[in-house]
């Protein structure tokens, strides 16, 4: 059962019935859907947290504590302060209840706390190969097929934004900063920013990679530990760049780390480089919980998201998976 309760009050049924299934089949989404159709309904069993109601209703409610939306299918309809249109998609509409939520929930209100036992996975090279993010998100899906996964991408040009088609104005950095203030609040605000592809669930990254080195280390770490302590994913996988403040220490809160190697032109004597600096400032647990993987040459690479679980790049992740034990790895 879920803990809160959105009482989302129009006219038009069966709009109604259709945004409530699409709501509800949200696992995350903290919110039991109840509908008004007319005046005088009998009331759910538990207090409404929030109304989502059309220009029919919005006037009439009489609960002035509780947080309000305009549902507006008009221009000319009651003057809100905030307000949802209608006519688009439910996963938008989605994201704007929890994001309006997470602004008006009363202070130390959090959603139900998830009872999964998150793991970190870390994700980063000394060697510079564009091909870490593709390995990544793959490695994610394919842990996605089975569990819940949290895709975060922290490199200073990912270029993800653009191939997911992501018309969201607020990136990983919105979300890093907004711990800040309203770390109890944090899950609705995640939920609001959440993307998904192939079953994966994303933040789109920083879109500045002035700001992403602008983050501090203790900001970083805070966000690790308020993710893992959620328990609303079986595993966060983090794809790191040298771009992230205090980045030995974030590799430290991580579970597993995977290193992608080479051993063309510079990139073993980087990778050797790397190692003896994490033995010289005595990081060795690091080295201790990192597997390296030397790929080969794939003659192709793909180009887009959609090509990407169908390429031989995805045929060697799913093996990586298979062979090693991230399936077993024990939270620290």
């Amino acid at each position: 059962m879920k803990d809160k309760i959105l009482a989302v009050c129009t006219a038009d049924e069966a709009y109604a019935l259709r945004l409530q299934e699409a709501l509800s089949e949200r696992e995350a989404f903290p919110f039991s859907v109840y509908i008004y159709t007319k005046a005088g309904m009998s009331r759910p069993p538990g207090k409404i947290n929030l109304y989502l109601a059309d220009e029919t209703f919005y006037d009439r409610l009489d609960d002035p504590d509780v947080p309000r939306i305009l549902l507006r299918s008009r221009e000319n309809g009651p003057r809100a302060e905030r307000y949802i249109w209608k006519y688009q998609s439910a996963e938008d509409i989605r994201k704007q209840l929890l994001d309006y939520y997470s602004e008006t929930a009363e202070a130390g209100t959090s959603a139900a706390a998830g009872r999964r036992s998150t793991k970190v996975i870390g994700i980063f090279s000394p060697v510079a190969r564009s091909i870490q993010t593709s390995f990544s998100l793959l490695m994610g899906q394919f842990l996605a097929k089975h569990s819940k996964v949290l895709y975060l991408n922290l490199e200073p040009f990912s270029g993800l934004s653009k191939l997911m088609c992501d018309s969201n104005n607020r990136d990983l950095t919105d979300l890093v900063y907004y711990l800040e203030g309203n770390a109890d609040r944090l899950v609705y605000k995640l939920e609001s920013m959440v993307g998904n592809v192939n079953g994966l669930d994303y933040v789109s990254p920083a879109f500045s990679f002035i700001d992403l080195g602008q983050i501090s280390e203790e900001n970083w770490i805070r966000m690790i530990e308020t993710l893992r302590s959620m328990g609303n994913y079986d595993y966060i996988i983090l794809d790191l760049s040298e771009m992230v403040c205090g980045l030995l220490n974030v590799l430290r809160k991580c579970d597993l780390i995977y290193t992608i190697a080479d051993r063309e032109g510079f990139a073993l004597t980087r990778l050797e480089q790397y190692e003896e600096l994490l033995h010289s400032l005595e990081y060795d647990d690091i080295k201790e919980r990192t597997k390296k993987y030397d790929l080969p040459v794939f003659k192709k690479l793909p180009s887009s998201l959609e090509e990407l679980p169908y390429s031989d790049l995805a045929g060697y992740v799913k093996n990586v998976v298979a062979s090693s034990d991230i399936l077993g790895v024990a939270a620290r």
